[in-house]
């Protein structure tokens, strides 16, 4: 008895969880809110200046720019790994490490600019934070820097763990280093480490801002 009056019980409890899932409700209700979240949307767009969500593809492109260069930049220190293991297997290597000194000069170079562009990029979005307001389309947008500056750091570890490798390289041949050569090796190494900071930056300020625009 007692069991059929628990399954009874039961049955009555769940009756109205069901009544609410299948409550009737008037045509207007099923459109309400999805007017209100476009009225919102509208909203947002004419509160926010016209060009934010251009700006932000813009931004995102920007930085899958800075991909391409930090790439670049990867492909030639990877060379520089081959040059010198040449240079050091020649009688006289010092011809072959005035050529590859140059070429880490100018690689430090593009580093530093690299660093120096996603500090722009950072600025640019603090600014769009500003005129961020939620919409989808803005949400995507941001979602799309995001993905952009996830590249980012996956070919600036590609970068360090080359560089690295160029750098043991020339710590394994001091006999035919001077100082001025160590040096510039140890000027890339560390122009390569200093790009984190700026992709930290970028991508801090591209989180704020899609979680703004969400």
């Amino acid at each position: 008895m007692r069991r059929a009056l628990l399954v009874l019980f039961l049955a009555g409890t769940a009756l109205p969880a069901a009544a609410i899932d299948q409550a009737p409700t008037l045509w207007q209700e099923r459109f309400f809110w999805d007017a209100l979240l476009t009225a919102r949307d509208r909203l947002a767009r004419q509160q926010s200046d016209p060009m934010m969500i251009p700006v932000m593809k813009a931004i995102a492109g920007q930085v899958a720019q800075q991909v391409a260069n930090l790439g670049q930049i990867h492909q030639y220190v990877k060379a520089q790994g081959d040059n010198l293991r040449y240079a050091y297997a020649q009688p006289d290597p010092q011809p072959s490490l005035d050529t590859i000194l140059n070429n880490f000069e100018t690689l430090t170079t593009g580093c530093d600019q690299v660093r120096q562009n996603l500090y722009y990029l950072t600025a640019r979005q603090r600014i769009a934070q500003s005129q961020a307001l939620p919409d989808p389309e803005m949400y995507q947008a941001g979602l799309l820097i995001l993905g952009q500056v996830q590249q980012l750091q996956l070919t600036l570890n590609a970068l360090y763990l080359d560089t690295t490798s160029v750098r043991g390289v020339v710590g394994e041949n001091k006999w035919a280093n001077d100082k001025h050569f160590t040096h510039k090796t140890e000027e890339l190494m560390r122009s390569v480490v200093r790009v984190q900071d700026s992709v930290f930056s970028v991508y801090n300020a591209g989180y704020e801002l899609a979680m703004r625009c969400r």
